[in-house]
């Protein structure tokens, strides 16, 4: 076949192609274009999903008259200056392909007028053909571009759109995408004459994303990471907000929105320990790098970059993602420095100096509240053994609150500073023998006891197998549990040695038995056949997909939950306050290994509006 030079048209109709995908590509360039220009308010206008009408009005600097036409050609850009500017880009466009390849595929219209000049300019194209010259225009300073009847040069391209509501949601997200980097300009979107949404100029990231995303009010957690030449900023939300897909992870690089394997890849790997498998967390970051440090000239649609040092932006996400869902509930607390040692703590610690150390004065206020003998001897068995029934206390906590009447006054002084002084305040009663009900100054809060617990195991489990410290309970009598899944028998023996950093003494019996001999100590009677089984399970499932160091925190999830509280289980207060206290001594509390919350607030003010009290 004979080879043949294609004409311009043909050209810029196959450029346009790359360019502009669907009616979101053309809104997506011409919001760019008027951010770059230095917008403080983005108006944009669409009907039929975009493809009958796109109109993007801005004030920013607007066009001069004789660049205007130029504005139409070919790479013909105001971003670059020079070769070097292209090593470090700088601005959302520059590649000069935007108008041109809108103008090849639709009937355009653009009008201008730049700052300090008295006069705008209107020129129009259709199919990429001239169709108007330059003529006066009467609008005020910044540029108004419109649209019409896009694809109708390239009809073919118009059957694959989807639906109008399609078109018109993936424009929204566009929007929503370029809004939430630029808080301090104002966007508002019509279709057909209905106002969808109107941002108003804002001074932060989060209140732009509680304009955008209402979970942020009350989930947000702020990301504030560095490390060397990147740094990573931004807002997420409790793991307990979770979504069924990816649509609501939004990262942005030096302002520029992108999508990149690798940085979902590092989002997710932060959340694996909080939300179930196949959910997603609701984030919003953005990483800044020098500008050296990344290729955005990939990709004519500009949304996918490549990194010089990928393990280091990786890193610098994870570490920053973990900080964040970290952050315990007293870390809240600026003016708390001393936070108590519950029951719990003690015994992780296992320090006996701590006897004879000095007492701050909020460690002597919850001795008097948590009375240390004979109850802490044998709290710590109660409050991590699932047989709590079995177990006798020897303090009853009510007598201690109100011993007398003399005392009562003094004793409610107290109630209430404890009330006042930690975040997950007093506990008051068990519901259901599943739930505990505590009070704060102004919040309710009820706990799951057993999400929480199996938060509070699950972390004990992964601290204590870091200092390799774990103790154990020798059984009575052995325990032999049948595997009839051989391949379960070889994974227990290939994972012998790190069970027993768990805890477990394991003996393979023979290729379907596997005696055992010792279990945790903290865990006191459990179902350890159940136990045995589920780990099988889960090791089966994982052996194929997860590095060494995922499969153990799976194992120890599968431990932790058989080693929690149950449901069902009544608790005494002096039980319950002490779940209280560790929670807020722990990272990830708010939420059990499987993504549910382990606790919820009711605030005082929305109780009294139920009651029409305001």
């Amino acid at each position: 076949m004979a080879i043949i030079l294609l004409d311009a048209k043909t050209v810029s109709r196959i450029a346009a192609g790359e360019v502009v995908e669907r009616p979101a590509s053309v809104v997506k360039e011409l919001v760019e274009n008027a951010i770059d220009a230095g917008s403080t308010e983005i108006e944009i206008k669409i009907e039929s999903g975009g493809r009958n009408l796109i109109t993007v009005t801005d004030d920013g600097s607007g066009i001069e008259k004789e660049e205007i036409e130029l504005a139409f050609m070919c790479h013909a850009t105001s971003k670059l200056k020079n070769d070097d500017d292209l090593i470090e880009i700088k601005h959302l466009g520059f590649r000069g392909e935007a108008l041109p390849s809108i103008a090849a595929v639709s009937r355009i219209k653009l009008s201008s007028r730049a700052k300090g000049v008295d006069s705008a300019w209107s020129i129009a194209y259709e199919g990429g053909e001239k169709v108007m010259d330059l003529t006066p225009s009467a609008i005020p300073s910044g540029t108004e571009i419109e649209v019409r009847d896009l694809f109708f040069a390239t009809p073919n391209r118009l059957k694959f759109l989807k639906t109008e509501r399609a078109e018109t949601q993936a424009i929204v997200d566009i929007v929503n995408n370029l809004a939430m980097i630029n808080p301090g300009i104002s966007f508002i979107l019509y279709s057909s004459d209905k106002r969808l949404f109107k941002y108003t100029k804002q001074t932060s990231l989060l209140t732009r994303l509680c304009e955008i995303e209402k979970e942020f009010q009350e989930n947000a957690l702020e990301i504030n990471e560095k490390d060397e030449d990147a740094k990573v900023t931004g807002h997420i939300c409790k793991p307990t907000v979770n979504r069924g897909n990816s649509t609501m992870i939004y990262t942005f690089v030096n302002n520029r929105p992108i999508k990149d394997n690798m940085l979902i890849g590092a989002i997710r790997y932060a959340y694996n320990d909080f939300i179930p498998s196949g959910r997603y967390p609701v984030v919003v970051l953005h990483l800044e790098i020098p500008y050296d440090q990344v290729d955005v000239n990939v990709h004519p649609n500009k949304l996918e970059v490549r990194f010089r040092d990928k393990k280091l932006i990786y890193e610098v996400i994870t570490r920053g993602l973990i900080k964040a869902l970290s952050m315990r509930l007293n870390d809240k607390k600026s003016d708390k420095k001393d936070i108590p040692l519950s029951p719990f703590e003690r015994f992780i610690a296992d320090d006996k100096s701590n006897e004879n150390s000095k007492i701050s004065k909020d460690n002597r206020r919850n001795q008097e509240f948590y009375p240390k003998s004979p109850l802490e001897s044998s709290l710590m068995n109660k409050f991590l053994s699932p047989d709590l029934e079995t177990q006798k206390s020897s303090i009853n906590l009510q007598k201690e609150l109100s011993p007398t009447v003399h005392d009562q006054t003094e004793v409610l002084t107290e109630q209430i500073n404890i009330v006042e002084e930690y975040p997950l305040g007093l506990a008051r009663c068990q519901v259901y023998n599943t739930y505990i009900i505590s009070q704060t100054k102004d919040k309710l809060i009820i706990v799951d006891q057993h999400a929480a617990h199996e938060r509070l195991v699950y972390e004990y489990l992964k601290e204590i197998m870091k200092k390799s410290e774990i103790k154990r309970q020798k059984l009575l009598i052995s325990e032999t549990v049948v595997i009839n899944n051989q391949a379960g028998t070889e994974l227990i023996a290939k994972y012998k040695d790190k069970l027993c950093e768990m805890g477990f003494n394991l003996e393979i019996a023979s290729d379907t038995l596997v005696t055992v001999r010792e279990t945790p100590a903290i865990f006191g009677v459990i179902n350890v056949k159940e136990m045995i089984l589920d780990l099988v399970d889960n090791l089966i499932l994982i052996e194929d997909t997860l590095p060494i160091e995922d499969k153990m925190k799976k194992i120890c999830a599968t431990i932790a939950c058989h080693g929690s509280i149950r449901a069902g289980r009544k608790l005494k207060l002096e039980e319950m306050n002490a779940i209280l206290r560790q929670m807020e001594a722990t990272p990830f509390s708010g939420q059990c290994n499987h993504g549910r919350p382990t606790y919820i607030e009711m605030k005082l003010s929305d109780i009294e509006k139920l009651f029409e009290r305001r």
